[in-house]
């Protein structure tokens, strides 16, 4: 029985939605106007000037180009608070997770510069997160030219095994450790990469790819010596979406506001954007 009172994309039609639930990713063209990419692009380097504690700067020794990675660049930047509140894409997480609410979890800002080889370890995003439930979905948003070689990388239908898998740091060399929370190692898949269907897509600005929180990833490194590759990554959750503990260090931070296991995600760290709350009532 499909559910009339869902949040609605013009973006998303039955096809769609479709290959979402069955691929666990989609790539949607064109969502992100012009005008938005332009506003996000020119408040870069207010968001790396203003770089949070939790931020990351990955360097390959001989190597010109950096690998750079923050979160919560919203509550710093104001046109990425603006843009997750008012631009298409809560829209569009809502329709493709069949949500009748949508609360954004957190962004996460990544530049990989030109030239550098640091590659994006296989991964599934929720197991970094504090987040239990089946409606929960990344979108991925490239502010450059994307070409094949230098796009995400998919699993076809590895949201549907199963399975949430420890989570691994992005850099080798990290202190950090994933394997605290008692899930099994990801399965080597570089090592047969012909046991598995991978998905890819090349982009341009205003597109975007739209994932399962399960759904694993990875993605090369940025060797192209004519452009950088920066993405802005926002994460969404639906209506299942709760709280949960998590002991990995790997984490991002961002454990929202005295949230116990099980209660719902919307807080002020995780603000519910669809349906737009109702001012709060008056006290007396």
């Amino acid at each position: 029985m499909v559910m009339t009172d869902v949040i609605q994309s013009e973006y998303v039609d039955t096809s769609i939605q479709h290959e979402f639930d069955q691929d666990g990713v989609v790539c949607l063209r064109q969502v992100i106007s012009p005008e938005w990419i332009a506003k996000l692009k020119n408040a870069l380097p207010t968001a790396i000037q203003l770089a949070g504690p939790n931020h990351f700067r990955f360097e390959n020794p001989g190597e010109a180009g950096l690998f750079f990675g923050d979160v919560l660049v919203w509550q710093r930047v104001p046109v990425f608070e603006e843009f997750m509140r008012t631009g298409p894409l809560a829209a569009v997480a809502g329709s493709l997770m069949q949500s009748r609410t949508v609360t954004f979890y957190h962004d996460f800002l990544l530049i990989k510069e030109a030239g550098t080889s640091k590659r994006t370890p296989w991964h599934q995003d929720q197991s970094y997160w504090c987040v239990g439930g089946t409606q929960a979905l990344t979108i991925w948003t490239p502010l450059d030219m994307v070409p094949l070689e230098t796009s995400l990388e998919f699993v076809k239908g590895s949201h549907r095994w199963g399975q949430l898998f420890e989570a691994v740091p992005f850099d080798p060399s990290s202190k950090f450790r994933g394997d605290r929370d008692g899930r099994p190692p990801l399965p080597d898949i570089d090592a047969v990469p012909e046991d598995y269907d991978i998905l890819r897509w090349a982009m341009e600005p205003g597109d975007c790819l739209v994932f399962n929180c399960k759904t694993l990833h990875a993605a090369p490194g940025n060797q192209d010596p004519r452009r950088s590759r920066r993405v802005l990554s926002t994460c969404w959750a639906g209506d299942d979406a709760h709280y949960v503990e998590i002991k990995s260090d790997i984490a991002p931070p961002v454990k929202g506001d005295n949230l116990t296991p099980g209660q719902a995600l919307a807080c002020p760290t995780f603000p519910q954007i669809l349906p737009v709350p109702g001012p709060l009532p008056e006290t007396v």
